[in-house]
Parts: structure tokens; C-alpha cells; sequence
């Protein structure tokens, strides 16, 4: 391949000659002279002619300016046309070898991501699942620069990281081990993982007190229609025990040995036999025949003796009673 010939360009750089010092100096000398004059009638005429001649100087300094540099730049634009031309044959080449050499870096990283995908394959075991390679790609390992050996090292950096973070999560020996895992697997951080667990923990610490809480007032109002149920029994048992006893004490102050023959008509006997249902005894009327004569105000009256037990409670109502009918009676105690 022939080597190129390297630019080569030399200008020739020539003088201008110019007066242009005088010019200036008699230029400024004018504009302070004039600076000072007031135009009136007698100098408007010269000021007109002074103007036109400035106006006339400038235009030619102007002119020869222009026409110098169309001759200056009558060689460089003559030089800057042919130097674009060769500019633009360089522009081929170059075109050429880059596309090449593009093609041919594309195929070295193509060539090197396969080398990487078979790198992974042998390191991952079976944490592939894990740890996809597309979490753990790093762009550097396409370097050309970048081997295999470092490639590898770096992957069993990582894989040997996940490994501790795996232990580290079942030795906490958590319920939540398996919810923890997950989120491991999902996102490769133990920080994740952990704080997970500890989420979880405090959840079902919450739902706990909160279980504890509704079962204690349940027992509590559980305990409660238990005494009120026992009240209510203990109040019915002892309405049917009073109800009892009260039985019990009008059957223990019936007449125990009542005569065999009717008592007469001045003998109430019968007033003993009859108890009201609260336990008071009660006399029965007296029927008497309207035709039969009434006996002697003074008759002989019969004695009868009729012993009464009675509770304590109840000697009081019997004596009342016993009061109100005009019957004698003794009390032994």
C-alpha cells in the first residue's frame, strides 16, 4: 500500500506601501479645526468644499482597500479551491476503512457477549434464577481490553455475594423466610429481603394485640352475661326457695289434730282450717238457718284445745289472727 504524500504549502507574503500615517495625522488635524467653527454665511461656502474633497478622499482609500485585497486574494482563493478538492478525496478512504472498521467491532463485542453468556452458564450453578444476567451485565465486560479471566472473577464476586445473602436470610429462621426470599430473588438486596421480614414480624404483631384484644373483650362480655345469667338464676332459686319455705311454713301451721264432731256455733273451729294463699288463716262465714232459733246468750260453751306449730316468721300473723276471731290461745315456746 502506497504511503500519501504529506501537504505541503508555502505563501509568499508581499508589502503594501501606503501613506496612510500623513493621512491620518492631516485627517485629525481637520476634524480639530473644524471641530471649533461655528458655520455662518461667510464660511458655508468652504465648509461645502471641504466636505465634498473629504467625501472624495474617503471614497478613494476605500477603493484602493478593495482593490488591493482582490489582489491579495487572488492567489489564496485560487489555493482554497484546489485544497477543497483534495479535501474531498481524502473523505473516500476514510468513508471506506470507517464502515469496515465499525463492521469489524460490531463482530469483536457480538463474539465477546457470547463469550460472556457462556462465562455466566458455567458460573451461575444453579442461582440462575436468581441473578439473570441481564441484573449483573456490566457494558465494561465488552471491552476489548477486559478479559475473560476478569469477566468470571467479577461474576463469582457477585454469585458468592448472593450466597451469603441466602444464608444470611435463613438463619434468621423466620416465618417469613420464604417471603424474604422472594423479595431477594426479585431484587438481589439483603437490605430489601430483611426489611421484609421485619415488616411482616411487626404485621402480625399488630394483628396479634389486635386478635388479643378483641378475644379479651369477648371473654370479658362473655363473663359478663355469665354473672348476669348466675344473678338471675340465684334470683329465681330464691324465689322459689322463699315460695318453698313459705309452703312449707303454712303446712307446718295447719291444724295438726282438728275434732271429729262439728263444732258448734260458738266454736269457729273451722276458721282454723281455712289458710288464704299467703299463708294467713282466714275465717269462712257462718251459714246459719234463718228458721232456727237462736241459742241462750248464756249457753254453756265447749272448750276444745288445738296445738299450732309455727315457723318464728309466721307466730305473729297467727297471733293477729287469732286476736281478730276472740280466740284464746297460749303460746310454748
Amino acid at each position: 500500500m502506497a504511503n500519501l504524500v504529506p501537504v505541503q504549502v508555502k505563501g509568499n507574503v508581499g508589502t503594501i506601501e501606503d501613506n496612510l500615517d500623513l493621512v491620518e495625522i492631516s485627517i485629525r488635524e481637520k476634524v480639530a479645526e473644524y471641530s471649533a467653527v461655528v458655520v455662518t454665511e461667510d464660511t458655508v461656502k468652504e465648509g461645502k468644499r471641504f466636505l465634498a474633497d473629504i467625501r472624495k478622499e474617503k471614497k478613494a482609500l476605500d477603493d484602493e482597500r478593495k482593490e488591493i485585497k482582490a489582489q491579495w486574494m487572488a492567489p489564496y482563493e485560487a489555493f482554497e479551491k484546489r485544497a477543497k478538492q483534495i479535501i474531498a478525496l481524502y473523505d473516500e478512504p476514510v468513508r471506506i476503512i470507517d464502515s469496515q472498521l465499525a463492521e469489524y467491532e460490531e463482530e469483536r463485542k457480538r463474539l465477546k457477549r457470547q463469550g460472556i453468556h457462556e462465562i455466566y452458564d458455567f458460573v451461575k450453578g444453579d442461582l440462575g434464577e436468581w441473578l439473570p444476567l441481564d441484573r449483573i451485565y456490566n457494558q465494561k465486560w465488552e471491552n476489548a481490553t477486559y478479559g475473560d479471566k476478569k469477566i468470571r472473577e467479577d461474576m463469582e464476586l457477585i454469585f458468592d455475594q448472593l450466597k451469603v445473602s441466602i444464608s444470611t436470610v435463613k438463619s434468621m429462621n423466620s416465618e417469613f423466610e420464604e417471603d424474604a426470599l422472594d423479595v431477594l430473588k426479585e431484587t438481589g438486596s439483603l437490605q430489601s429481603a430483611i426489611s421484609k421480614i421485619n415488616d411482616l414480624q411487626r404485621q402480625k404483631e399488630r394483628f396479634l394485640e389486635q386478635a388479643r384484644q378483641e378475644a379479651e373483650r369477648e371473654r370479658q362480655e362473655a363473663e359478663r352475661k355469665r354473672l348476669e345469667e348466675e344473678q338471675k338464676r340465684f334470683e329465681e332459686e330464691q324465689k322459689r326457695a322463699e315460695a318453698k319455705q313459705a309452703e312449707t311454713d303454712i303446712a307446718e301451721e295447719a291444724p295438726q289434730d282438728l275434732p271429729t264432731t262439728a263444732p258448734t256455733a260458738c266454736q269457729p273451729a273451722s276458721a282454723v282450717d281455712v289458710w288464704s294463699g299467703t299463708g294467713v288463716p282466714v275465717a269462712e262465714p257462718e251459714i246459719t238457718d234463718p228458721d232456727e232459733e237462736p241459742e241462750a246468750p248464756f249457753a254453756m260453751e265447749k272448750t276444745l284445745t288445738v296445738m299450732v306449730k309455727v315457723g318464728e316468721n309466721s307466730i305473729d300473723t297467727l297471733k293477729e289472727f287469732l286476736d281478730a276471731i276472740g280466740l284464746e290461745y297460749e303460746v310454748m315456746m
